[in-house]
């Protein structure tokens, strides 16, 4: 189901917030990002898996730990929306603030209202493979 611009802009404002707050290594603002169910989730292409707030904390308190910051790009962006769930495919790019050059990336996420904001259920994202 195609999301109502309102939807769309409330849905994409918090996608934002979390690119931003890891980008900045925010790491109580990140984690309020996420809905604090049991099973939310971050899943990665590189064998990360992050399941429910504990898990989640610890990953990202490794993440921030770390002399860098992750910075996202999505440029290209479509979400779907049924009630008071969307859930989205970005593609884009990653690069480390320490340098190097910008890679492919591809964001899909699940996200609920709740109490007038979106919160994350699930954040996958992962390197494309590309041949060549």
């Amino acid at each position: 189901m195609h999301a109502i611009a309102e939807t769309r802009w409330a849905a994409f404002s918090a996608i934002d917030a979390l690119i931003d707050r890891i980008a900045n290594g925010r790491q109580r603002e990140t984690l309020a990002c996420f809905t604090g169910d049991p099973d939310c989730a971050l899943l990665g292409s590189g064998g990360e898996a992050a399941i429910g707030p504990a898990a989640l904390s610890a990953f990202f308190a490794d993440l921030y730990a770390q002399p860098y910051r992750l910075l996202l790009a999505l440029p290209e962006r479509r979400i779907s929306a049924a009630g008071n769930v969307v859930w989205f495919a970005g593609e884009g790019t990653y690069r480390l603030s320490s340098g190097g050059e910008a890679r492919p990336y591809r964001l899909t996420g699940v996200l609920e209202r709740r109490g007038g904001q979106w919160l994350w259920q699930l954040f996958s994202g992962s390197e494309p493979f590309r041949e060549g």
